[in-house]
C-alpha cells in the first residue's frame, strides 16, 4: 500500500474517485487529505478529505471529515490510523463527519469501528434550480433597497473590511478560511452586500463549483435587525442571476445556522435535505 498526500499539484489527478467539487478544496488553507493506493497498479483503495474548524483555538479545534471513500474494507484501519496521526499535531478535540446514506454502507461501518457514533438524519444541503427560486414570494416585487449592491461594485478595501467584521462577529458561513479567500473566489457578478451608511453590514456570497453549481458560502446580516437586508440581498441576487445564468442553473443552500435554516424554511417550505449519516468521536 502507498499513502499519497493530496496537494495543489495532484488534487484533480483522481477524477474517477474524488468528486471535482471536493477536490478543489485541497488548495484551501484548512483542508487536508490523502489516498491509499495499491502498490501494484495505483488503484485507489481508500481516501479521505477533512477540514479543520476553529484551527486557532487551543480548546475547541475540530476536524470535519467532508469526503471519504473506502473501496477495500481491509484498509479501513490503516486509513483511520493515518488520519488520527495527522490530526494530533493540530490539537484536535473531536472529529465529526457527514456522509450520504446512498452507497455508504462500508464507510458507515468503518466509522463505527473507528470509535465514531453514527446516526441517520436529514442533511443540511438543499439543491434547487434557479427557476424554482424565481417563484419565491420574495420575487413578487423587484424593488431593492438602496443599501443593497452587487459585489462587483465594491472596492477590495471595503470588501476586506466587511469580511473582517464578519470574522469579529464569528460569522464565517461555510468558510473557516474566510480571511484567506480573495474576492475573486466568489461570483462577483451575482454575490451581494448590504451597507449601513458607508460600512458593509451584510453579505450574500456565492462560489461557483467546478460542476457548475453555485454554492451559497456566506449569508449574513450584521445589523441588529437584519431581516430586511437579508431579504433585499436575496432579491438582488436573484435579479442578478436572471441576467447572468440560465433558469436550469442549480443553487446549493446549506442550512448550517439558525439564520439560514429559518430563511430556507420560510422560502422553501418543501425543501428537504438528502438522508445522511452523521457522527463524531472525541480525540
Amino acid at each position: 500500500m502507498a499513502v499519497i498526500e493530496l496537494n495543489d499539484d495532484n488534487m484533480f489527478d483522481y477524477p474517477g474517485y474524488i468528486p471535482k467539487d471536493m477536490a478543489e478544496n485541497i488548495q484551501r488553507e484548512f483542508y487536508r487529505g490523502f489516498l491509499i493506493l495499491a502498490d501494484a497498479d495505483d488503484d485507489m483503495q481508500a481516501g479521505i478529505i477533512w477540514q479543520y474548524h476553529n484551527p486557532e483555538s487551543a480548546v475547541d479545534t475540530e476536524s470535519v471529515i467532508e469526503w471519504i471513500c473506502i473501496r477495500d474494507p481491509d484498509v479501513s484501519d490503516l486509513l483511520f490510523d493515518e488520519y488520527t496521526s495527522r490530526i494530533q499535531d493540530k490539537n484536535v478535540k473531536r472529529s465529526r463527519f457527514v456522509i450520504p446514506v446512498k452507497n455508504s454502507s462500508i464507510e458507515k461501518e468503518a466509522f463505527k469501528n473507528a470509535g465514531f457514533t453514527a446516526r441517520l438524519t436529514e442533511g443540511d444541503n438543499v439543491i434547487v434550480s434557479l427557476s424554482e427560486l424565481f417563484e419565491l414570494p420574495v420575487m413578487k416585487s423587484r424593488k431593492v433597497p438602496d443599501n443593497i449592491g452587487t459585489l462587483n461594485e465594491q472596492t477590495l478595501r471595503k470588501f476586506r473590511k466587511g469580511i473582517e467584521q464578519c470574522i469579529v462577529h464569528g460569522r464565517r458561513g461555510l468558510c473557516e478560511d474566510l480571511s484567506y479567500l480573495p474576492m475573486s473566489w466568489f461570483e462577483v457578478d451575482v454575490s451581494c452586500y448590504s451597507k449601513d451608511e458607508d460600512n458593509i453590514s451584510g453579505f450574500l456570497l456565492l462560489h461557483k463549483l467546478p460542476s457548475g453549481i453555485l454554492s451559497v458560502q456566506l449569508f449574513v446580516g450584521l445589523k441588529k435587525n437584519a431581516q430586511q437586508d437579508l431579504l433585499g440581498m436575496m432579491r438582488k441576487f436573484l435579479i442578478n442571476m436572471e441576467e447572468n445564468y440560465p433558469p436550469e442553473t442549480k443553487i446549493l443552500l446549506n442550512r448550517h445556522t439558525e439564520e439560514t435554516l429559518k430563511l430556507t424554511e420560510k422560502l422553501l417550505p418543501r425543501g428537504f435535505g438528502r438522508p445522511v449519516y452523521a457522527g463524531m468521536r472525541e480525540e
